[in-house]
């Protein structure tokens, strides 16, 4: 899953409540005093907006690497996310409690972990979770999930970085065996951090649904359900008709023995334009949806010829 939403830069007046008690004791000192007190909270006051918007303390511009990285986050491919993730680890380093650097850098981490695993999407034979994969989600993912876990906590109402967590939190805990973690506590947390994804359909064609549905669909007994697939990521696709939504229902359809179904969806994942939904993860597992999807649909023609 392309996919930075920063916090809203506010306009703070002062209060009364807000100004530091003064205790003027007379006289041209007293004003002197009065003076010098309100400007160094006035310094200090702007140098906490600044660093809540970005900046380190003093610093009264936006880093240079920070814009850098996000010109090469919207080029994506590998080579530029990697590039970002440098770039971003630097920012951290000089400025390691700024919240919008976190979640850039675990953006960024994620995606290049998305490029590298095809996502850890659905397939159709068995699941991705290989020996090369689980080293890239237990190196890069246990990176980005607590970056993405102080994230998740500053800024609760974020939808942006709900979907940053929830991939963090999927990569890693995959590095641990995807069928082995689905059974567990973790199986659980991942389908409570599923349904908050759910909640917002309009974010990344309908990602929620992609999340559960994915994780119905995998698991085993008594947690998964191809059924529960079913549901959710048929709803996906009808949400938002994109590649990935449409193979993922393919898929499905192809593993429960429905080879007409599974022959359209793979078909209409063929045909489907690409997505451009400006939250869309899609473009980073664009060409393995659409290799998959031609291969699905060759396995489902064979399978009705029999």
């Amino acid at each position: 899953m392309p996919l930075a939403t920063i916090c809203p830069r506010l306009r703070h007046t002062a209060r009364e409540e807000d100004l530091p008690v003064l205790r003027i004791r007379g006289g041209a000192d007293g004003a002197a005093e009065t003076k010098e007190k309100i400007t160094s909270w006035w310094k200090q006051k702007q140098n906490n907006f600044g660093t809540f918007n970005g900046m380190a303390p003093g610093q009264g511009k936006t880093d240079p690497d920070r814009v850098q990285a996000s010109g090469l986050m919207k080029r994506r491919g590998l080579a530029n996310v990697e590039k970002a993730c440098n770039l971003l680890r630097g920012a951290l380093k000089r400025d390691p409690d700024n919240i919008e650097v976190k979640l850039e850098l675990a953006d960024a981490l994620n995606t290049a972990i998305r490029i590298k695993t095809n996502a850890n999407s659905l397939v159709i034979e068995g699941t991705q979770d290989c020996p090369a994969f689980k080293k890239v989600w237990a190196t890069l993912g246990a990176e980005a999930l607590p970056l993405a876990t102080d994230v998740r906590k500053a800024m609760p109402n974020s939808v942006k970085a709900l979907a940053v967590y929830a991939d963090a939190f999927l990569y890693s805990s995959s590095s641990k065996g995807i069928i082995k973690q689905a059974l567990t506590g973790v199986g659980k947390k991942f389908v409570a951090v599923g349904k908050e994804l759910y909640k917002h359909p309009k974010w990344d064609s309908a990602v929620g649904c992609a999340f559960l549905g994915g994780f119905y669909n995998v698991a085993p007994w008594p947690v998964g359900s191809k059924a529960k697939a079913a549901k959710f990521l048929g709803e996906g696709a009808t949400i938002a008709p994109t590649r990935r939504n449409l193979y993922y229902v393919g898929v499905n359809a192809y593993q429960t023995g429905d080879y007409k179904k599974a022959k359209t969806f793979f078909s209409r994942a063929l045909k489907a334009p690409p997505c451009k939904d400006p939250s869309s993860t899609e473009d980073d597992i664009a060409e393995f949806i659409l290799a998959e999807a031609k291969r699905g649909l060759k396995l489902s023609e064979e399978a009705l010829a029999v």
